[in-house]
């Protein structure tokens, strides 16, 4: 069996074409693996955060709430009136709610457990 030099040229082409294809899919399934691992930790925050507030009694309404400022990247959260006293009783001015500069839509997103399913990934 005799090969020529086009030959040895186009399974050099073939292989490192091949070769170049397995790299980045590899490359590929660890930044997916990374960016899961990332999206949880941030999931996991908010989760927190959120069980917090909800542990001091602080509400955090939808947007349909009349309470809330519409169309702006902001949450806003109402204090429970114990707690307001409690900062009246300290000497400090009463916060009656306070607004997170954060994109709504990334703090329902892990409320409604959209990140829960990102969990059970392998």
């Amino acid at each position: 069996m005799r090969f020529t030099i086009r030959d040895l040229i186009w399974l050099t082409v073939l292989v490192a074409m091949g070769l170049g294809w397995w790299l980045h899919a590899q490359r590929s399934a660890s930044e997916k693996r990374q960016l899961q691992r990332d999206l949880l930790c941030q999931a996991d925050f908010v989760d927190q955060f959120v069980s917090v507030l909800t542990q001091l009694g602080c509400e955090i309404p939808p947007d349909s709430d009349p309470r809330c400022a519409r169309g702006g990247p902001y949450t806003r959260i109402f204090v429970p009136t114990e707690l307001q006293n409690y900062f009246l009783s300290q000497g400090k001015s009463a916060l009656q709610s306070f607004t997170l500069s954060g994109p709504r839509e990334e703090l329902q997103r892990n409320l409604d457990g959209e990140f829960d399913l990102l969990r059970n990934l392998p």
